[in-house]
């Protein structure tokens, strides 16, 4: 629809069930930085500071996304989006190789913590970083309703293959594909048969009995809200949170343990995010003494070259539920959870908030009621995807927090563009995790992990009592 905007005229399109879970997250926060993603990416080697800022310039021109605009009717208060035609920027350089390294990460996340106008201003910021020890490439901040951190690797790829191609005559990267024309196949979803067989899916999971919170720091906090709520019998809990200030916890896997991962992924035909969904859960199993789990599983909706190469936000959360007997060996369990999976993939495109509330409506529970203690997302990678040129050389990456979070607590697994190996960012509201649980938690996960893909056909329950 044509609306003008400014005194100019642009085609505005409706904002997508994917981009609206972020307006809303902004309506329950009171500041609009939570909504921020800020990433770093350095390099340890010199780069040509022109050629970069020609490569980030050309990335961004081939990224409708990159581009976008959300502007709110002052008379309606309808919020439509709409892309701006490319203009060259001059992106800054900023020399911070004197400074610690803890220095200067804390003046990026200080960045990080600066909001951007969200109706009608730019939604991302690029600059160009020089960092100790002669590390060197660029930080990035974004809006998570303009990029989710799917697109923010796809960003993040381009501008490192198009760097390569001006610099060292690599092949230039393939085109991006149309923004716009995905927003499109998004808004003709709700009247599509699609849309009724994914309604009838999650309304079938909905008519099962009531799943059962379980805490990733054990069944404390589901015994104190039976208490406090005086019902033995209570199944859902509630992280608490007063403000959303919240912090990032990173871990990184050496090369050679993420290859572990991967081949054994591939020796069984399995996704490399069951293998790790299924050390989560086994623990969520042994710290609740519980058979019933779920977990909040990000799904970030590309299975068509449109959608992986288009950018924007296209992250749906919905529940993964499984219900996996001790008895059940460690590939027994990573199938259950493999089907489980690929269920919630299939039937991803349903509405996040329509789910939720129609969860709520079905169980009764409170309004920060839940059934999981952690949301789930896993970035792939393959051993091809990585740039030629670069995978021999240090690379860091890093991913800053605005000072607030919007999920009580998540993980997300990421491969780092570099080297291939596993990034763990743990994101947590402080009112709800500390950094103690964190390292408790990912030290019991990482040893579940590793046992169970050292004994596959051992049983869950023989892999709990080993670690």
């Amino acid at each position: 629809m044509e609306k003008i905007i400014g005194g100019i005229k642009h085609d505005c399109y409706p904002l997508t069930p994917a981009q609206m879970v972020h307006m809303y997250t902004l309506q329950l926060s009171p500041t609009h930085e939570i909504v921020n993603i800020g990433t770093g990416q350095f390099f340890q080697i010199e780069m040509n500071v022109s050629v970069l800022r020609e490569a980030l310039n050309r990335a961004i021109e081939r990224c409708e996304a990159m581009r976008m605009r959300i502007w709110r009717d002052p008379e309606t208060g309808e919020l439509w989006q709409y892309i701006m035609p490319y203009r060259n920027q001059y992106f800054e350089y900023y020399d911070f190789s004197a400074l610690t390294e803890e220095k200067a990460h804390s003046i990026l996340e200080k960045w990080t913590s600066e909001p951007f106008d969200t109706y009608g201003g730019e939604l991302s910021r690029v600059v160009i970083v020089s960092m100790p020890d002669g590390y060197n490439g660029y930080y990035f901040n974004v809006h998570h309703a303009c990029e989710d951190s799917y697109s923010a690797i796809t960003f993040t790829k381009d501008v490192l293959e198009i760097y390569c191609h001006l610099m060292y005559d690599l092949p230039a990267p393939a085109p991006r594909t149309s923004y716009i024309e995905s927003v499109k196949k998004d808004l003709e979803y709700p009247n599509s048969k699609k849309a009724k067989r994914d309604e009838e899916f999650w309304h079938e999971k909905l008519a099962q009995p009531e799943p059962i919170y379980t805490d990733f720091t054990g069944p404390g906090r589901l015994m104190q809200l039976r208490k406090e709520m005086d019902n033995p019998n209570l199944r859902w809990g509630s992280l608490p949170t007063k403000d959303a200030a919240g912090a990032t916890v990173t871990y990184s896997l050496d090369v050679e343990s993420t290859d572990k991962i991967i081949d054994f992924a591939e020796k069984y035909n399995l996704p490399t995010s069951v293998v790790i969904l299924h050390a989560i859960r086994t623990v969520l199993a042994k710290f609740n003494n519980e058979n019933d789990i779920t977990i909040r599983d990000f799904v970030s909706r590309r299975s068509t070259l449109l959608n992986k190469k288009c950018g924007g936000v296209r992250m749906h959360c919905l529940p993964l539920r499984t219900i996996i007997e001790p008895t059940a060996t460690v590939l027994e369990s990573m199938e259950i959870i493999n089907k489980a999976q690929q269920d919630v993939f299939l039937h991803a495109d349903y509405s996040t908030m329509k789910y939720y509330y129609e969860e709520r409506m079905r169980y009764q529970y409170g309004a920060a009621g839940t059934y999981s203690s952690i949301s789930f997302t896993y970035q792939p990678a393959t051993r091809k995807s990585l740039i030629p040129y670069l995978k021999d050389i240090p690379f860091k990456s890093r991913w800053y927090c605005s000072g607030r979070q919007p999920q009580p607590f998540y993980i997300t697994a990421m491969h780092r563009p570099g080297d291939g190996g596993l990034n763990f960012y743990f994101g947590y509201q402080k009112d709800s995790a500390t950094p103690e649980e964190i390292e408790f938690l990912y030290y019991f996960t990482g040893r579940v992990l590793f046992r169970s893909i050292e004994n596959p056909d051992k049983t869950v329950q023989e892999i709990m009592d080993m670690v």
